[in-house]
């Protein structure tokens, strides 16, 4: 559904103050840049950015936009509408630069024509994701420059910058988001919005494109010698870096969301006239800014989230300039987790010798001691979700069976089947992985046998050639397609195989049970998770056998059904039917296989009058009926009232 405020990313009313998120901001950014095409590949926290682009995509005529398969697909993409002179955006989350850093290393060797920007999503505390990886890095080992805001407006303006940059300095540029960031709301003055080019041209250069051999050497070094024009020229100068000036011989050097926690802190703390150089270019840093800043400071604080990046640069600047004053980072802060202003007040009363206004062990409590105090909220699948349904089913086939299973977890919404009541998620690393890591334990566990589950989304992002491999070295795998037609958990993006593009309209759909046949997997079965039992029985088939089987368990994410099919449910309360699925109390024989099996979140299970009564909460119900399939005492009712009848008259009928 789309969001009002996305119609303010076209808006043309330039100096007009509007709210946005930040992931709003940098695509509006990019936007007002003239980008002519933007490419992603959905991962949160970034995922907004791309799906703010889509929604108004067919209003910029030349604006070309698209969901990719994976990353280094959306960026391959990326660099040859760059190199057709236009300006491109590609995004991702942190752990997607791993699988795009093949072609972005080399991208920067080869420059840029038309700018061409990388967003990056970072997740301190890893609130999506496996890891907490800091991205800086690869600014540092790639010499591409990295540029990281640290506000809503910000984030639009730092984005604009970015492709001047690109072009200037013939490098592609990161723009580096935290999750904070990404998702803060923030108000946003707009600039100019410039129309996407509809036409690129590619002119030949070899030497440029053709990375092989002494043009590779040749394309480092004009790569080693813009980076240190860039370090000249443009970072001692640039208005993305500022300094708050005070007379205190203490001065802090910080970026991103730190720099806001730390403007909190110190005001807390009722530190004022603290001389601040805030980072929005974080790499390359400037010698002379780093030394004009520090030379009169008797100690310096760095302040940043994750590794010690800035902590690192700006001590090789000290020790090669002769600075001889402590630098203090994370001595100070923690180097795992998301900072906050209670880190910050914390490490800054240190620094300044003060006491904090509130008592440090309470503070201690409240940072790094909340989930002793407070409850733990459990992620949980949705109600009538699939994967549910395919956990429950194939539970049931391994029961009583005497099966040493090993069950090897993907990314995504089926992720939480490691949870209770299914507990099925021994090992779970990252993208796809869980394919190749169960073939590879198949060869040796010959006692267990090994089930991996992955998303169509991720099978076609990257599963593909770890079934290859496993088909072609004859492993003992059984793996799970959790099918449900959409990347999910990201925010419903389309997938090759879900039928249509990023604009909603009709595209070709691949298949999955061709490909996996291509593929050479002779055993491959289709599911419907739904149909409880047949779900069990062909599980059961496939655990019997050996070899590499494939069991495609394929049915919608009942969130995107339920949206789609809104209007003939509009439709059908409109002429006054209405629906209702109880429990018959007389038949129920309280097993609760419904509740702790199954886990269904609609259905309950009180006490009454000293008496048991089951219940299903109907604004929580999304009427599966996988409850009517598992019922041990075919309890399940469903009772359709029509207009002038009551509940009680149909029920009686």
């Amino acid at each position: 559904m789309e969001v009002p405020r996305i119609k303010e990313l076209i808006s043309r009313e330039k100096g007009k103050k509007v709210v946005m998120l930040g992931n709003e901001a940098m695509a509006r950014g990019a936007l007002e840049a003239g980008i002519g095409f933007a490419s992603t590949y959905p991962g949160t926290p970034a995922s907004e950015v791309g799906d703010s682009i889509a929604e108004i995509a067919q209003d910029l005529p030349g604006l070309t936009f698209q969901y990719s398969t994976n990353e280094y697909v959306a960026l391959e993409n990326a660099i040859g509408a760059s190199w057709a002179g236009v300006r491109s955006l590609c995004t991702m989350k942190m752990v997607g630069m791993n699988v795009a850093a093949d072609p972005l290393f080399t991208l920067a060797y080869s420059g840029v024509v038309g700018g061409l920007v990388v967003i990056n999503g970072g997740d301190p505390s890893a609130s999506s994701s496996t890891n907490e990886q800091d991205n800086r890095y690869y600014g540092l080992h790639a010499r591409i420059p990295v540029v990281e805001p640290s506000s809503t407006q910000e984030s639009k303006d730092f984005v604009v910058e970015s492709f001047n940059i690109s072009e200037k300095y013939d490098v592609p540029v990161i723009v580096n988001s935290t999750a904070r960031a990404c998702h803060a709301v923030g108000v946003v003055e707009l600039g100019e919005l410039k129309d996407p080019p509809k036409e690129g041209y590619f002119k030949k250069n070899w030497a440029k494109y053709y990375n092989a051999q002494v043009l590779t050497v040749m394309n480092h070094q004009k790569l080693i010698g813009n980076q240190n024009k860039m370090i000249q020229e443009y970072a001692p100068v640039t208005k993305l870096n500022k300094i708050l000036p005070g007379d205190s011989k203490t001065g802090i050097i910080t970026s991103g969301m730190s720099y806001d926690y730390t403007l909190e802190a110190l005001n807390s703390l009722g530190i004022h006239d603290v001389p601040i150089l805030k980072l929005g270019l974080v790499y390359p840093l400037s010698p002379k800014q780093i030394t004009d800043f520090a030379s009169n400071l008797d100690q310096v604080v760095i302040m940043e989230e994750l590794d010690p990046f800035l902590e690192g640069e700006v001590k090789k600047i000290a020790y090669d300039q002769g600075l001889e004053i402590p630098i203090r980072g994370k001595e100070l802060f923690p180097s795992a987790g998301e900072l906050n202003t209670d880190i910050a007040m914390q490490a800054y009363a240190k620094a300044f010798d003060k006491v904090p206004p509130i008592n440090m062990d309470e503070l201690n409590l409240k940072v790094f001691g909340a989930a002793v105090i407070l409850p733990m909220r459990t992620p949980a699948m949705c109600p009538g979700c699939p994967h549910r349904a395919t956990y429950y089913a194939i539970k049931k086939a391994v029961e009583g069976k005497g099966y040493d299973v090993v069950w090897s977890n993907d990314i995504g919404c089926y992720a939480m089947g490691a949870l209770p009541p299914f507990q099925m998620g021994d090992l779970m690393t990252c993208m796809s992985a869980g394919e190749s890591i169960a073939s590879g334990m198949s060869y040796k566990t010959k006692k267990q046998k090994t089930v991996a589950f992955i998303g169509d989304s991720t099978f076609l992002h990257t599963g593909i050639p770890g079934l290859l491999n496993a088909v072609w070295n004859d492993a003992d795998l059984l793996l799970v397609i959790m099918d449900n037609r959409w990347t999910a958990m990201t925010g419903h993006q389309p997938t090759p195989a879900t039928g249509i593009n990023w604009s909603g309209k009709k595209a070709k759909s691949v298949n999955l049970r061709d490909i996996v046949t291509s593929l050479g997997v002779d055993y491959v079965r289709m599911a419907d998770p739904f149909n409880v039992k047949n779900t069990i029985a062909i599980f059961e088939e496939a655990l019997k056998k050996t070899g590499v089987r494939v069991v495609i368990s394929q049915q919608e994410c009942l969130l995107e059904t339920r949206r789609r099919n809104r209007a003939a449910i509009e439709e059908r309360k409109e002429k006054g039917v209405r629906q209702y699925i109880d429990v018959n109390e007389d038949a129920c024989i309280f097993c609760e296989e419904c509740i702790k099996e199954f886990g269904c979140p609609a259905m309950t299970v009180t006490e009454f009058e000293g008496e048991k009564v089951s219940h299903i909460d109907m604004s929580r119900c999304v009427e599966c009926m996988v409850c009517k399939h598992l019922c041990k005492g075919c309890a399940i009712s469903v009772t359709k009232v029509y207009p002038g009848k009551t509940i009680l008259e149909e029920k009686s009928k």
